[in-house]
């Protein structure tokens, strides 16, 4: 049986201060409540009744991308320091280990649904990692990806929510 993986890149930030650890704005926010209508439009409860798995990178813009979500499925997002963005100091062979290592545990893992929000640098390397080619998704997008017999075949992918939700 397969098992389902959406990407999401986190909302539009708030770059006051691009040093600091910002929340989203209000386009951003209102990115994440478009994930959240999509999610509730797309599945059914019984799509996800045997496991769903709500992951974000450690930063806050990530988190809040999918709290709405969260909040309407009753759920906790997981916070997954292995879905950060590549670190100052990190190697780019260092970062892909990293991504591979996560997409190796998910594929391992036996939830039939996760749902996971990252950054623009992580989601190419995991695209590519998955399907052979890297993709190149803007603030707010999705990705979803089935997952069946060991490999990876592209389902959706919403670059913007303004084409479904206004």
């Amino acid at each position: 049986m397969g098992k389902t993986l959406i990407l999401i890149r986190h909302g539009q930030r708030d770059n006051t201060r691009r040093e600091l650890d910002n929340g989203l704005t209000e386009k951003g926010r209102e990115q994440a409540r478009s994930v959240r209508r999509f999610f509730t439009d797309r599945f059914q409860a019984e799509d996800f009744k045997s496991g769903l798995w709500l992951l974000s990178s450690p930063k806050l813009r990530c988190v809040e991308t999918l709290q709405p979500l969260a909040k309407a499925l009753e759920r906790k997002v997981d916070i997954h320091p292995g879905l950060d963005e590549q670190g100052v100091r990190e190697s780019r062979a260092s970062f892909d280990q990293r991504v591979h290592g996560f997409l190796h545990e998910w594929t391992q893992a036996k939830i039939p649904l996760t749902i996971l929000c990252s950054h623009g640098d992580w989601l190419p390397a995991a695209t590519y990692h998955l399907l052979g080619a890297a993709s190149e998704q803007k603030k707010g997008s999705w990705l979803e990806l089935e997952w069946e017999g060991g490999a990876a075949a592209l389902r959706w992918y919403i670059p913007s929510f303004k084409v479904f939700y206004r």
